[in-house]
């Protein structure tokens, strides 16, 4: 099963790598995408006890959504993974008249600088104690499909609460939306 899973991820980055647009697009709500996502996770949320916060506005993005899947799936699934028995995970999407946005925030361990660094690069696993749990290509494709919609990511400690908060930015084309 892992190497299936690490075999379709090399080959979806490996294409994504070449490509220069996306194509396949459509208007979708990504509200509902992201309910649809922590559906599909509940099983993994519910066996560590994670209470959720979901605050998520009504937003219709034009892209693929096939892509944009995979960013909150494996967003949400390394929250889920690296939050402790107990604890928070925040979801919350919004937009504004040039900006679709999301924050993933989670209360588990904060990242290392010099994990920082490398979050985004391929096969890179800041934490060995869970390199049974993935491959290291997660937010490697993340930020590939990111660059190819136009849009940032950036992850950061959170000061204030603890824990981590990734936050996604994507441009909100309203000619696209219609």
């Amino acid at each position: 099963g892992r190497l299936s899973k690490l075999t379709t991820d090399i080959l979806r980055l490996s294409k994504l790598e070449n490509q220069t647009t996306v194509s396949n697009k459509t208007r979708f709500s990504i509200d509902e995408q992201i309910r649809k996502i922590l559906l599909v996770l509940e099983p993994e949320w519910t066996k560590k006890n994670i209470e959720l916060n979901i605050e998520l506005d009504s937003v219709y993005y034009f892209g693929s959504e096939e892509l944009m899947a995979q960013i909150w799936q494996n967003i949400i699934n390394n929250a889920i993974k690296f939050t402790p028995e107990g604890g928070k995970i925040s979801v919350k999407l919004f937009r504004n008249e040039k900006n679709i946005s999301a924050e993933i925030w989670d209360n588990g361990p904060s990242i290392a600088p010099d994990v920082k660094a490398k979050i985004f690069d391929k096969f890179y696993q800041g934490d060995r104690s869970r390199a049974t749990e993935g491959n290291g290509l997660g937010l490697a494709l993340v930020k590939r499909i990111i660059e190819l919609s136009e849009g940032s990511i950036e992850v950061e400690n959170d000061m204030k609460k603890g824990g981590v908060c990734f936050r996604i930015s994507l441009p909100y084309l309203i000619e696209d939306m219609m």
